[in-house]
């Protein structure tokens, strides 16, 4: 994957994180506000030269998943705590 496609993925997947976050009330927001800051250095570095190429796709690679895995995360979370929720109304 090309630089400029990583960067992109990226984001890409910091605005569907943010979109979620305010339509489940804004709990993701938190986990993800550090993240996107590690973004915006990144990118930052990459384009002081800094950082090469193939330093920075790698990074970003590891962001993204760290990312997805928040996402992922937060998302099983919300949903157990609604079934609770249920669960716990119907006795």
């Amino acid at each position: 994957m090309k630089t400029r496609d990583i960067a992109t993925e990226l984001d890409r997947a910091f605005a569907a994180a943010r979109s979620n976050a305010l339509m489940g009330g804004g709990q993701m927001g938190d986990t993800i506000a550090p993240l996107h800051v590690i973004h915006k250095v990144l990118k930052a570095e990459h384009a002081a030269g800094e950082l090469t190429d193939k330093q920075f796709t790698d990074k970003a690679r590891e962001l993204l998943e760290l990312l997805g895995n928040a996402v992922a995360s937060l998302y099983v979370q919300r949903n157990v705590n609604a079934a609770r929720r249920t669960r716990t109304r119907r006795r």
